[in-house]
């Protein structure tokens, strides 16, 4: 009986010294960081930069000693603008890879469903998903704790574009053509919608398409006969082609406003002349003076082939500046509750368009942030031609 206590007891110590070694090991080994983008889906074309700036982010903090000299690990998973798909990547990275945390997408649609199994997993996700769902309930206005987004949200965005038509260019009657079924256009139109109402324009028509739609003609000819002087389109790409194209082929001669998914490549690829075309942009891409931004697009970006919209390439690297930074003030950058504690203390730090940003704990979305206005000038080129900053 001796014995078997004996060696029973050889067993236990010698099993808390493999745990205890092994997590030692683990409190020194790299950080595993993971990374869904839409890489093959409808908004693949802000995905791929998008990934690739997370990847050039990382190479550049691993390169500059890690996370208080650990390493970063980088996982990537696709979601292809798809829920289902990004649970399948959110699970894989989480359950099976063991990631401490992710860097999300600019899809709001994906990042939606993860808002209770961020908290379930403790998981802290830092993306440029812009629609306040996916930080904050929309029943409660509760904080999802583990959420948090790196630029100004949708509403903010709708509420720059709105105020610098109807202030700078004099615009008061507005049509609105949008995918309800799109959470980042939703967010969008609704926002812009009540803008204008509330400060003295008037809102002639809102239609609305799905993501099977391919014709868009019906309601581009309603929005020309209902006086509109200016369009607001706030979906992804794919569909802003097709909006302008239909609007222009329906006579539309008035201006066309947006978010920054109007941002080129668009300007080369609709069949129609473009002017009067007026977007939000988080960078001034033109001026080799403010940040980092022209070294990541026409630098790094262009030496890796990596195509438009060029701007995601800096959504990527802010966001990861944003997480990189609470890792190292953390105690264990590995603990995802201590790390999202110190993501809600976030400020100053700095982006890749010279801004630098605060969260505010009570939403995880930033503070004070303003959103450059650009549009095309007749060779195609975009053209910054005002800056808001109304919050």
């Amino acid at each position: 009986m001796k014995k078997l206590l004996t060696c029973l007891l050889v067993l236990v110590l010698a099993f808390s010294l493999f745990a205890s070694g092994a997590e030692e090991k683990s409190n020194d080994g790299p950080i595993k960081i993971g990374s869904i983008m839409d890489l093959t889906g409808g908004a693949s074309n802000m995905g791929r930069p998008h990934s690739w700036g997370v990847e050039y982010a990382i190479k550049k903090v691993n390169e500059a000693g890690g996370i208080n000299g650990r390493q970063i690990e980088l996982y990537t998973q696709d979601c292809k603008n798809d829920i289902t798909e990004g649970l399948n990547a959110y699970h894989k990275l989480v359950d099976e890879i063991g990631v401490c945390a992710i860097i999300g997408p600019a899809l709001s649609n994906p990042a939606s469903a993860w808002v209770d199994l961020s908290a379930e997993d403790k998981i802290p996700i830092v993306g440029h998903f812009m629609d306040e769902v996916c930080t904050t309930n929309p029943d409660t206005g509760a904080v999802y704790p583990y959420m948090f987004l790196a630029e100004p949200s949708c509403s903010v965005q709708s509420y720059d574009m709105a105020a610098y038509a109807l202030a700078e260019l004099g615009l008061k009657k507005y049509a609105v053509l949008y995918n309800p079924s799109n959470a980042f256009a939703k967010a969008h139109a609704e926002p812009f919608i009540a803008y204008v109402k509330e400060n003295g324009g008037e809102v002639t028509a809102v239609e609305t398409m799905g993501w099977a739609d391919r014709d868009y003609s019906a309601q581009a000819i309603k929005i020309t006969n209902s006086g509109a002087e200016a369009v607001f389109l706030c979906d992804y790409l794919a569909q802003n082609l097709i909006s302008y194209d239909a609007l222009r082929d329906a006579g539309f001669k008035g201006a066309i406003l947006g978010a920054n998914t109007l941002a080129p490549p668009l300007a080369d690829q609709v069949k129609n002349d473009v002017y009067d075309v007026y977007f939000l942009q988080n960078y001034d891409m033109l001026n080799p003076n403010v940040g980092i931004i022209n070294e990541l697009v026409f630098s790094e970006m262009a030496a890796t082939g990596t195509e438009s919209p060029q701007c995601n390439v800096g959504f990527a690297w802010d966001a990861v500046q944003v997480l990189v930074e609470a890792m190292k003030k953390a105690k264990d950058p590995t603990d995802g509750e201590e790390v999202a504690k110190l993501l809600e203390q976030t400020t100053g730090v700095l982006l890749s368009s010279g801004d630098t940003i605060s969260i505010d704990p009570a939403t995880h979305r930033p503070n004070n942030m303003g959103m450059y206005i650009a549009t095309y000038d007749e060779n195609h080129n975009m053209v910054i031609c005002g800056r808001e900053d109304i919050y």
